[in-house]
């Protein structure tokens, strides 16, 4: 591993904090601290304004716990698995950076009073952090030695230290065992259609199954398997979800990754991270629109040009072509879809929502690929 360039480690003295502002959630935070320094911001997308509201703090109405040994500031604490790991875990590099901090605790800041979920103290013990090294912040505390770093990478923005990725390979083969191997995996999400996934992905299992793929759930697997299978891997195809960001752990052994985009905008969400830590990628932007049972957008599959997509599958992992492709992907559409509406997990089943999503989709698949 090449020498590691650090950003910069603050120390701030004598630093008084409260815990995030009644009322908060994943869009709306805001805590109070003396001083108010913007270095406690948080940032997504690469943009300069902190989606944290850092307000003045006055001492003298507020009684505080002391912490009196040297922490290190690890910024917000999602219980989202996507989030968690895109957002929770990329303040942890000064235990790398400055050795007096190689035994310090870190100070999280919960949403919605979260607790520390079993995949985040996973990631944590992938650092060589135990869960016993983190303070949740869940009354006014003021640290007499309080240790900020910037954020290593951003959701869906830059990674700001290079070779960022290489800092867990010493870890990652002591706690996961060594990379490598030639597997080759489609990590699925057709359990979670009732919260978003996109029609036809029975298809996309089927054909990838007889190329040799391993079908991979994994809300079947603890986060250092998955770690382990996608350091054993080749090649990964996704279903566009939070799983991808498991990819985050692997330090600098990661697949060639496809991802099947079910959403808009799913190009600019993942190329941040993807052209980062990967040799070989790409995301197949083929959605046509979201529908779904729920009267909730986000947990809406997507319809997507099935025969488009897996020919750009073919040609990134060259597959062989099955017979009549349009066919078998229109019937897995329609199967699928019936599989979404009887789902019991869905928050409605009204017959007059089933019969418009039906209509919807039959109209937009005649537009798929010929």
């Amino acid at each position: 591993m090449t020498a590691m360039q650090w950003p910069d480690v603050v120390e701030l003295r004598d630093v008084a904090m409260t815990p995030l502002a009644a009322g908060n959630s994943k869009t709306r935070m805001a805590m109070a601290a003396d001083p108010p320094s913007a270095l406690l911001g948080h940032h997504r997308y690469g943009r300069t304004e902190s989606v944290v509201k850092i307000q003045p703090l006055v001492r003298a109405e507020t009684d505080f716990q002391i912490v009196d040994e040297p922490i290190i500031y690890g910024g917000l604490l999602f219980r989202h698995f996507g989030h968690a790991i895109s957002e929770s875990i990329h303040r942890l590099w000064p235990r790398f950076a400055v050795p007096e901090l190689a035994g310090a605790k870190f100070a999280f800041f919960p949403i919605n009073h979260t607790k520390v979920m079993p995949y985040v103290i996973e990631a944590l013990n992938l650092h060589g952090i135990s869960g016993r090294q983190v303070l949740r912040v869940e009354q006014p505390t003021l640290f007499r030695r309080l240790f900020v770093g910037p954020q290593a990478r951003q959701m869906a923005g830059p990674t700001i230290i290079p070779g960022y990725q290489q800092m867990l390979d010493g870890s990652l083969d002591r706690r996961a065992g060594p990379a490598g191997g030639g597997r080759r995996i489609y990590v699925s999400r057709m359990h979670h259609h009732h919260t978003g996934s996109f029609y036809g992905e029975s298809f996309i299992e089927a054909a990838l199954e007889e190329e040799g793929f391993e079908i991979i759930y994994p809300e079947r697997f603890s986060l250092t398997e998955l770690i382990k299978i996608l350091r054993s891997s080749s090649i990964a195809v996704f279903a566009e979800g939070s799983a991808i960001h498991a990819l985050e752990l692997c330090g600098s052994a990661v697949p060639a990754v496809f991802v099947i985009g079910r959403r808009s905008d799913s190009i600019s969400r993942f190329t941040p991270l993807l052209s980062n830590i990967c040799r070989k990628w790409t995301v197949s932007d083929r959605l046509l629109l979201n529908a779904g049972m729920s009267t909730d957008r986000k947990k809406h599959s997507g319809l997507i040009d099935l025969v488009a997509v897996f020919e750009d599958l073919q040609s990134f992992a060259e597959l062989t072509t099955p017979g009549n492709i349009r066919a078998s992907a229109l019937a897995a559409i329609r199967t699928d879809l019936e599989r979404h509406i009887g789902d019991p997990r869905n928050d409605t089943n009204a017959d007059d929502r089933a019969g418009s999503l039906r209509r919807v989709v039959e109209t937009a698949i005649s537009t798929l690929s010929h």
